[in-house]
């Protein structure tokens, strides 16, 4: 049994000068990859290629990993800031020139530096080239953009199971027995999917059979994890091409059940990307999988109905409008106005046949209800004809707006920056970092829910996503006119929750986790001192934050509780 606990932290923010979330100017997005130092890339040869976003060196710009086909060295971009990139992957150790196929950015060992999980496979190669080829390995980053190879000690030794007909699939991490620890799930789209679990100990096991995930061979593509109904343990939907997607429920005990026809995800098309996000802002997360369209045929828009403890989805991509984008692969919700509602962009194509010449396509929330959505992928420029893999969303720049990334069959690896910031008068946003003090420190599986007067937000902290890609961990929030928030609530993954209140807008905030926020740590930066006083004054009175005893009323006994709890805290 997890202990839930619930505190609410103050923030001293500007006063809200417009709730109204309210979209401002055109937006427009203009490829500029090779002028931010993005050099030419070679995807392996297949059906798709990825690329992981997160901040792997701390410093608060976001990098890339981009693996690269045989022969050709992996990419590792460092962000020097405004999203110019150095490319350090021979420097960092991460230079391999197999033929690799996708990422996952994730603390595996819990000392908060990122290490690197990498996967390939033997598509298309000759057989002697296949010859004991590792296609999982694991960088343990030792030091600042220094990465050692663990695989061998880590345990993924016994992956040599792969031939030319075999194509790596997506990966995902997640927590699935609430040891803090992030597990790895992975596949093949031809062949099994597969859960490694970690031992806390730097190493990890193959449960993939006994938890109920493995043995079954189907075209497996992208993972991606949720706790779907609420228990408080991690589930996972995968898509699969040509059979029924999975929807596996987490049994609290190392095994899981699928229950996509129940909840009405099991659609057996040709599933491919995926991503879940809150579109319809009713405070759970819905989910898009991308397909090849054709007569009967077309991409699905699950969107979440859950109620009473039951997980149901309703399939509402024709009413929304974006059922068709021919051969879709990578899809990404993201508010790309900062007008507070979750837009589509979805990459697509095939390198022959008559998808060769498929668009991108972006669709803009308008709201409503139902919510629609319209095509306006040839005015924000993104209406490219490549045959594209995975798309991925992340403010690259760190100027207040998402900008897109997106790899490509054929090449290349384009960067598409987001013209929004340079507005006059631009939207204004708010990112929220979750981070924890134990091993799962990007706050893994965490939702953190924004409120602006009356409107709300959901979004969620994982890894893995989209078509063999990754999201960096942080939450970004578009607020309309609003220049401050009225509550910030962060769910972490341990159950408990934590509120902000009054936050200002257009900034980076890093909110920590603290398991003793219910005994006085009401700014939650580990440590009871003048600051929460400060707090637990401006509420005296009050049923606020600061009533640690529970009893509906900020008074002496809470200060004594706070008093009685002085100093550093766990």
């Amino acid at each position: 049994m997890r202990l839930k606990l619930s505190n609410r932290i103050m923030v001293v923010a500007a006063i809200c000068c417009s709730p109204t979330p309210d979209a401002l100017g055109q937006v427009t997005f203009i490829e500029n990859a090779q002028e931010r130092g993005i050099l030419s890339y070679q995807m392996a040869e297949g059906l798709g290629g990825g690329v992981a976003a997160s901040d792997f060196d701390n410093d608060g710009d976001i990098d890339l990993f981009v693996p690269n086909a045989q022969g050709v060295p992996d990419q590792l971009y460092r962000n020097l800031g405004g999203g110019q990139f150095e490319e350090i992957a021979k420097e960092a150790g991460l230079a391999s020139i197999l033929n690799n196929r996708a990422a996952l950015w994730l603390d595996y060992d819990g000392d908060h530096l990122l290490d690197l999980f990498v996967t390939g496979d033997c598509y298309h190669l000759s057989d002697e080239s296949c010859v004991d080829v590792m296609t999982l390995r694991l960088y343990r980053q030792t030091d600042n953009a220094q990465f050692e190879d663990v695989t061998s000690i880590a345990g993924f030794t016994d992956d040599l199971i792969f031939t030319t007909n075999h194509h790596r699939s997506g990966l995902c991490a997640a927590d699935i027995n609430n040891d803090g620890y992030l597990d790895l799930f992975t596949g093949i789209w031809s062949g099994e999917a597969r859960l490694f679990l970690n031992n806390q100990n730097g190493t990890f096991t193959d449960i993939s059979l006994s938890c109920g995930i493995g043995g079954a061979a189907a075209g497996h593509w992208q993972p991606i994890a949720h706790d779907f109904n609420r228990d408080g343990w991690m589930d996972l939907f995968w898509t699969i091409d040509f059979y029924e997607n999975h929807l596996w429920l987490n049994q609290q005990n190392l095994s899981f059940i699928d229950i996509a026809a129940d909840a009405g995800v099991n659609q057996e098309w040709n599933d491919m990307g995926v991503v879940i996000g809150d579109y319809d802002n009713d405070g759970d997360l819905d989910i898009y999988v991308t397909e090849i369209t054709t007569n009967d045929k077309h991409n699905l828009l699950y969107r979440n109905d859950y109620s009473d403890n039951v997980i149901s989805f309703s399939e509402v991509a024709v009413q929304a409008g974006v059922q068709d984008t021919s051969f879709g692969w990578g899809a990404t919700f993201l508010d790309c106005d900062n007008d507070g509602l979750l837009d589509l962009a979805v990459t697509n194509g095939y390198f022959n046949g008559p998808w060769i010449n498929d668009e991108s396509k972006f669709f803009l929330n308008q709201g409503g209800d139902p919510v629609t959505f319209a095509d306006v992928s040839a005015e924000v420029g993104f209406d490219d004809t490549y045959s594209g893999s995975s798309l991925i969303a992340l403010d690259i720049d760190r100027d207040g707006d998402l900008d897109l990334v997106q790899t490509c069959v054929e090449g290349p690896l384009r960067v598409m920056e987001n013209q929004l910031g340079q507005e006059a008068g631009n939207n204004h946003y708010l990112v929220i970092k979750p981070r924890m003090y134990g091993p799962n420190s990007r706050a893994i599986g965490t939702t953190v829910h924004a409120d602006v007067a009356n409107h709300t937000m959901m979004r969620l902290i994982s890894a893995g996503t989209s078509f063999l890609g990754q999201e960096p961990a942080e939450a970004m929030f578009g607020l309309g006119r609003a220049d401050s928030v009225d509550s910030i609530t962060i769910n972490w993954p341990d159950g408990t929750q934590q509120t902000l209140i009054n936050v200002a807008a257009d900034q980076v905030l890093t909110v920590w986790h603290s398991d003793c926020a219910p005994i006085g740590d009401l700014n939650g930066d580990g440590v009871i001192g003048l600051i929460d006083i400060n707090v637990l004054f401006s509420q005296w009175g009050t049923d606020g934050p600061a009533d640690l005893d529970g009893n509906g009323i900020v008074s002496t006994n809470d200060l004594l509780i706070l008093f009685g709890n002085w100093g550093p805290c766990k």
